[in-house]
Order: structure tokens, then C-alpha cells, then sequence
């Protein structure tokens, strides 16, 4: 589903960039399309290199939704040029997300381990993130686009959230999980955690502890695999229901919410 123009034009080519690209152009089960330029999903933004925030300048963004902790906030403030910007964020640490408690849970560093450690994250992040969710949503709602939503990989909260607005719009369950799995080609932690030796994607000090780990060890941590997202999924589906229900219920997503936002990020691809 992700052909390679389409793929061209979903990554803008930044130098400092982190798996930020474009969630337009996906088609749904109307014949309807995802509008480009409206919702963009990436990592931090701290490393934006000059010429990548004069590029990014010219998007007219709007809204710049951040999903990371305040302490992750501090390691990494958002760099970003333009006026007129709001900004969402939450002041709570969200427990049970980081990887450091992740690793703390996990009685022995495996392969088996890291990727159960991966599945309970992601069966609570639907929990976790709904009142942050809920905000995004509502500015959607609001027509406060082009919008940013990021976290620090971009991967796991993001990839949650970017699937649940992509089956929102009537995407096919099968081609949001292509967009979450395209993470794993156009980012590479293992080289910027372990050989780059960039430790804030969310990462500290429990970066010392993985070193001692092989790579086989360390990939479930680090991939975007189908479970962890049908993990998530699952888990909404059996608290309420169905992706619907979820919005519906935490996140307080009306029927006339969901028409405003079609509205927005939707277009008929042969007008």
C-alpha cells in the first residue's frame, strides 16, 4: 500500500529529522482519501537542523501535539520556528511507559522478555493516553490543522495514536498497521541508541544496562512488530467494545466530532 512515490512524499527530506512523515494519501473503505498535508506524525523534534525548520516553516502548522512525559520534555525540548503554534502536552509522568520500569519488570534480559515487556506497554497505553488522546482529538475536531503528533522514537504512543485516526477516517484496519510497520524502515535506533549513542529517544541511563545485551536481545524494544500495535488494539476492543467505543467512550469522541474531523482530513481523490 505504501508505494514508492507515495513514500517519497510522505518523507520530507529533513537531515535532522526523526520518522517524521506524512499520514496523508491512505485510502478508506469509501473511496474516500487521507488529505496530505494535514496530519503529520514524528520523534522529537529536537533535532531539526536549520534548513529542516525553514522547510517545515513553510507547512503552516498549527497544532503541535507532544505525547512524551515532562521529564522527557526537559531532556529534549521542541525546536520549532513559527508563530501561532499551540502546543499540547501533559504535566504527568506517565508510570509503566518508560523503559526503564519496562526493564524492571523484566526478570532477565531475552529476546522473550523484552518482547513481553513490549505487549504489556502496549496494552496500557490505550489507558494511559486517553485523556492526551482525547485532546488530540478534539483539535482535530476543531480543525487546528496541519498538526504534528510526536512522541520521542515516534514509534509506540504515536504509532497508537496515528493508527486510531487513520481507522477513525474509515482506513482499513490492515493499511494502518502498514503505516505503523513503516516505522522499521525509516528509522534506525539500534544505530542511533548503540552506535550513534543518542540516548535521549526516551532513553537514559537505562541505555548502560542494554549495552551489555545483544542486538537480538535489544530488537524487540526497538521494532514496530504487528502484535504490539493488534496488542493495544485488542486490549481497547475488550474494555469497550471496538475502536469505536473507545473513541466514543474515553476519549469523547461524538458523531458530530467524527464528521467535523472527516471533514478536514478527508478528500475525494478523483476530484
Amino acid at each position: 500500500m505504501v508505494e514508492e512515490a507515495g513514500l517519497n512524499r510522505r518523507l520530507p527530506p529533513l537531515q535532522g529529522g526523526r520518522n517524521f512523515r506524512d499520514l496523508g494519501g491512505y485510502p478508506t473503505v469509501d473511496g474516500q482519501q487521507v488529505r496530505w498535508n494535514r496530519i503529520y506524525r514524528s520523534g522529537a523534534l529536537t533535532t531539526l537542523t536549520e534548513a529542516d525548520r525553514l522547510r517545515l516553516a513553510t507547512l503552516g502548522i498549527r497544532t503541535i501535539c507532544d505525547l512524551r512525559s515532562p521529564s522527557e520534555r526537559q531532556r529534549e525540548p521542541t525546536q520549532w520556528d513559527g508563530d501561532n503554534v499551540e502546543s499540547l502536552h501533559s504535566e504527568r509522568e506517565f508510570a509503566g511507559v518508560s523503559l526503564r520500569e519496562l526493564l524492571r519488570e523484566s526478570v532477565e534480559l531475552s529476546a522473550a522478555a523484552m518482547r513481553q515487556a513490549m505487549l504489556r506497554l502496549y496494552r496500557r497505553i490505550p489507558a494511559l493516553f486517553a485523556i492526551p488522546y482525547a485532546d488530540l482529538f478534539r483539535k482535530l475536531a476543531e480543525g487546528r490543522v496541519p498538526l504534528i503528533l510526536h512522541c520521542a522514537a515516534g514509534k509506540d504512543r504515536t504509532g497508537v495514536a496515528a493508527a486510531l485516526i487513520l481507522m477513525s477516517l474509515g482506513v482499513p484496519r490492515k493499511v494502518a498497521m502498514e503505516d505503523y510497520t513503516l516505522t522499521n524502515s525509516v528509522i534506525d535506533l539500534e544505530f542511533l541508541l548503540f552506535e550513534r549513542r543518542l540516548r535521549g529517544i526516551g532513553i537514559t541511563d537505562e541505555v548502560t544496562r542494554l549495552h551489555g545485551a545483544s542486538r537480538e536481545v535489544r530488537a524487540p524494544l526497538l521494532a514496530a512488530h504487528p502484535e504490539y500495535l493488534e496488542a493495544a488494539l485488542e486490549q481497547l476492543e475488550r474494555d469497550h467494545g471496538s475502536v469505536a467505543g473507545y473513541l466514543a467512550g474515553p476519549l469523547g469522541v461524538t458523531n458530530a466530532m467524527l464528521h467535523e474531523i472527516r471533514r478536514y482530513l478527508l478528500e475525494d481523490p478523483q476530484k
